[in-house]
């Protein structure tokens, strides 16, 4: 591995590790009012969606997970919330299937995201029900499901950002 891809790379856990701290010290604080609530303010692109609302929460969940051991039952409580707003927002991704097919997404397109879409809201569910049994195993294993869904569908729709 040369140089300049240990440099990328280490930057990149640095900024995980930041951002997710930043989130966590949030997500604690909000995981008693664990809730799904429809996004008020008009629909954003699919890209801007992703990146300010989903990957806000994988973030985090990657941090919490992958980097800030032990998984204690409030950050267990956290995972869980966390989780819940991901199942939500997989609800909200359906809007976009319309606005894409009106510009151009083929059949086969529509019918992966929404797939995909389904996917991500089944182990976002898996994993909501691990954190609650605070079984720190199979919050491993769903989270590491969830990172794979998320793949999947960017070696699709979005292959600039799949991890190598």
């Amino acid at each position: 591995m040369n140089k300049k891809v240990v440099v990328v790379r280490y930057l990149l856990v640095c900024a995980l590790i930041v951002g997710g701290y930043t989130l966590s010290i949030g997500h604690v604080a909000a995981s008693g009012s664990i809730g799904t609530q429809a996004s008020a303010q008009p629909r954003e692109d699919l890209r801007r969606f992703m990146q300010s609302k989903v990957h806000q929460e994988y973030t985090f969940l990657s941090y919490t997970i992958w980097h800030d051991h032990p998984l204690t039952p409030a950050k267990m409580d956290s995972i869980a919330a966390s989780s819940v707003k991901i199942i939500g927002l997989s609800k909200e991704l359906t809007v976009y299937v319309a606005i894409y097919k009106e510009q151009g997404w083929s059949n086969e397109d529509v019918k992966l995201f929404e797939e995909k879409r389904l996917q991500l809201s089944r182990v976002a569910e898996e994993l909501n029900r691990a954190a609650l049994r605070r079984d720190a195993r199979e919050v491993h294993n769903f989270f590491t499901h969830l990172d794979s869904t998320c793949q999947s569908c960017h070696k699709r729709f979005r292959p600039d950002l799949q991890w190598l």
